[in-house]
């Protein structure tokens, strides 16, 4: 044994772990195996036992049964988690199920196995919380690469925490909000700050890829397996294998894709389109979507089974007018970052110019501003940002509510109304399609076949 693992083993020791099980044999192996990591192992057989030795002597970790006489393993790490909250628990279970994975989760239970399992799955889920637990006690944050959540709002707060929280475990996240708050910045961080970091992170919009195109850019696909697949082609589940896989706008995945990426989730194993063999990856799911999920369950245009597959560890972002104490950071963070891109000096900003933009709404959220502040600065002067500048008198919030509309068929101002956000949009997006729908809300095949509606032609919104 080298001095390295002479001194990682010595550092385990610290690490103390209590294992409650009722089975004589599957305990002493737990013990013995953990032990063999270099951990300090104590052992209890029924829960009520667990229990007396959790509040009378120092834990990190407890490893505990479901099912066993006297007090269930449910029971048992609830009432470690209402007493000892840094406490982390792991759940042995042999019924296993979506709801007791799900309840687990939310009253704090860190992981979960399913019997039978091979130790050195238990041992592997057991040195990613030492790890985390190692990382905390030397107070030492994981670098992000330069990808920053901003604000220092009670929810954003709350986000960066649950960040840190969830960014080593293998569960799946189900990130939800409206277009432009950040979703995939938060799947970035998630993946940044745990320890598939030097891993792939591969992302995929849902909603911007036909049925067939989508299938096999997920899948893969076999050379000759429909006419001009004349070479195979990898799948990003293929592709994020070790890593993380986002997959963006996931509400709107065919049902016929929902169910066989379910049997992805649960086997980690899959077929390319035209394939027969399987093959197997391991990647940490992170999904997002701007749709309500649970309507979607009841208008049975999203799987039931899909849903809580992905929805163990769920996050809100709340929009920007909801938190608007972020808008000042915000800005300030978008204005140096775009100096800096421009090699300009940092502008100034009048304080009336400052309460107007955290007082606008921001349908658009973060992205919206930062297509608003990119804007400004290509017609600033003096370096300085004013009212003149930003025209706030301008902006649809803003108008004034008993505003009479012009005598005219209603579907007729519609379209017209529809056809200007539209133009807006893409303008503010520089033609960029995908980034103009997301904006809208509406898919981009929507954009595209309103585009076409409507008549607009690239001249109308080119800058």
């Amino acid at each position: 044994m080298n001095y390295q693992q002479v001194d990682m083993s010595m550092n385990r020791k610290q690490y103390r772990i209590l294992v409650v099980e009722d089975s004589a044999s599957l305990r002493d192996g737990i013990v013995a195996t953990l032990r063999k990591e270099g951990y300090t192992v104590g052992a209890a057989d029924d829960g009520q036992t667990g229990l007396k030795k959790a509040q009378s002597e120092p834990w990190n970790l407890i490893i505990t049964d479901i099912k066993m006489p006297r007090l269930d393993g449910i029971q048992l790490f609830k009432t470690i988690k209402a007493k000892f909250p840094e406490i982390d628990v792991i759940i042995i279970t042999a019924y296993a199920t979506v709801d007791i994975a799900v309840d687990a989760i939310k009253h704090g239970a860190e992981d979960f196995i399913t019997k039978p399992f091979p130790l050195a799955e238990l041992r592997s889920k057991v040195n990613e919380l030492y790890n985390r637990w190692q990382s905390q006690q030397q107070a030492a944050l994981k670098p992000t690469d330069g990808k920053q959540l901003i604000g220092n709002s009670r929810a954003i707060q709350q986000i960066r925490s649950l960040i840190q929280k969830v960014a080593d475990s293998t569960s799946p996240v189900l990130i939800t909000g409206d277009s432009g708050t950040g979703k995939e910045l938060i799947a970035h961080a998630i993946h940044d700050s745990g320890q598939r970091q030097n891993q792939p992170f591969i992302a995929v919009n849902c909603g911007a890829l036909t049925e067939s195109l989508l299938e096999s850019e997920l899948f893969g696909h076999e050379k000759g397996a429909f006419t001009g697949a004349v070479r195979t082609h990898t799948g990003k589940l293929e592709q994020a294998s070790g890593g993380t896989l986002f997959l963006d706008e996931i509400g709107d995945m065919p049902m016929s894709l929902q169910i066989k990426l379910l049997r992805a989730l649960q086997t980690k194993q899959f077929q390319r389109v035209g394939g027969e063999k399987y093959i197997h990856s391991d990647f940490r799911l992170i999904s997002a979507t701007n749709q309500n999920l649970e309507e979607s369950v009841k208008e049975q245009t999203f799987r039931s089974d899909l849903y809580y597959r992905i929805n163990v560890i769920p996050i809100h972002v709340p929009p920007l007018s909801k938190r608007p104490e972020d808008i000042p950071l915000l800005i300030d963070h978008i204005l140096r970052q775009r100096a800096k891109k421009l090699n300009r000096s940092m502008p100034r900003i009048q304080t009336s110019v400052l309460r107007k933009l955290q007082a606008y709404s921001w349908p658009g959220n973060v992205r919206e501003l930062e297509n608003f502040i990119e804007r400004a600065l290509v017609f600033i002067e003096d370096n300085i940002f004013t009212e003149e500048l930003f025209s706030f008198d301008k902006k649809p919030e803003n108008q004034a509510a008993d505003q009479p509309l012009p005598n005219r068929d209603m579907a007729e101002y519609i379209s017209k109304i529809e056809r200007e956000m539209i133009i807006s949009a893409l303008k503010e997006n520089h033609g960029v399609k995908q980034r103009a729908a997301d904006q809208l809300n509406i898919k981009p095949g929507t954009l595209y076949y309103k585009m076409e509606k409507y008549g607009i032609e690239e001249h109308e919104y080119e800058t």
